[in-house]
């Protein structure tokens, strides 16, 4: 198993359900309140950890009550936190998200994500070089991960990058990196582009890899566009399916497997995430995986193909 570092953001989030959401001035009261760990890095991490990755997170906490909690929950997952940063005088990350009827809305204050920034990654990068597959997100300050990624291209590491949120990347910066998975809204920001999916696909083969949602993923594998579908599952909630994708995907590259199976590996893991509520409570461990895959076995020696 090679050694996974996830650099990215980390949040407290706060959830609020509500029969309505209120409009400009107006109060309404709300059904449920919870909490929970939050931001693509935090989420990813725990993904890949749970999973079986062996996993560090490379990141930013404030110096309040938020970081604490945030640091007990992300030891209980396994995860090297040896290299978080705690930033003085600013708060941790909070993701605000109002939950009415299947619809959201959220507001977002990065907080010490800002300062998972060069400077940051500049102490730790003689740390980060003893990785083999690092695994980005945008909910840092781009220019960082333009400063690290050629560092880590000349070492010849693994590097995946999920393009959310989706802004433009550089030419430069698509080139050295390994993998990168925009989902289907999201590549031709991504790549500054009006190609068609199969046209853009075509320019990058085994490295862009689209995720289509309930359909599956994409990509091309030099010879023809491949699609690797999705399991079928009733969905719960959505929340999260990404970057226990993200997650999934990076541990099974980590532990050597071809491109197509690794994407099968994070369909599979994701698939099951949605079928609970919350980003990270849905995530499933290494053993629902293995259970789901046993099944599926089991019921296609039957004849039955309700999962692919």
């Amino acid at each position: 198993m090679q050694r996974i570092a996830v650099v990215g953001s980390i949040n407290m989030d706060y959830f609020i359900e509500s029969e309505v959401l209120p409009k400009l001035g107006e109060t309404v009261l709300g059904e449920n309140f919870f909490l929970s760990i939050g931001g693509k890095g935090a989420n990813q991490a725990v993904a890949a950890a749970r999973l079986g990755g062996d996993v560090s997170l490379f990141g930013s906490v404030g110096d309040d009550e938020n970081s604490d909690m945030i640091i007990k929950k992300l030891e209980k997952e396994n995860i090297n936190l040896v290299n978080l940063q705690s930033v003085k005088g600013l708060p941790t990350g909070a993701a605000f998200i109002e939950l009415c009827q299947s619809e959201n809305r959220i507001i977002v204050v990065p907080g010490a994500n800002t300062h998972t920034n060069i400077d940051y990654v500049k102490n730790a990068a003689s740390e980060l070089l003893n990785y083999d597959v690092i695994v980005f997100q945008l909910e840092t300050p781009l220019d960082m991960i333009e400063y690290l990624v050629p560092l880590l291209y000349e070492h010849g590491k693994t590097i995946i990058i999920n393009p959310a949120p989706a802004q433009t990347l550089s030419q430069d910066l698509i080139n050295k990196v390994t993998y990168i998975t925009p989902n289907e809204h999201e590549y031709k920001l991504v790549f500054n582009t009006n190609d068609s999916m199969e046209e853009l696909l075509k320019k990058y083969p085994n490295k862009l890899i689209i995720t289509c949602g309930s359909e599956g993923v994409r990509f091309f594998d030099g010879k023809e566009i491949r699609l690797v579908p999705s399991i079928k599952v009733i969905p719960v909630d959505t929340t999260g399916a990404g970057d226990t994708f993200s997650g999934a995907f990076a541990v099974a590259i980590a532990e050597g497997n071809c491109l197509e199976a690794s994407i099968r590996f994070g369909n599979i893991a994701a698939g099951i995430s949605v079928t609970k509520k919350g980003a990270q409570t849905g995530m499933p461990k290494r053993n629902d995986v293995t259970q789901f895959v046993k099944e599926k076995e089991y019921k296609d020696e039957k004849g039955h193909t309700e999962a692919n």
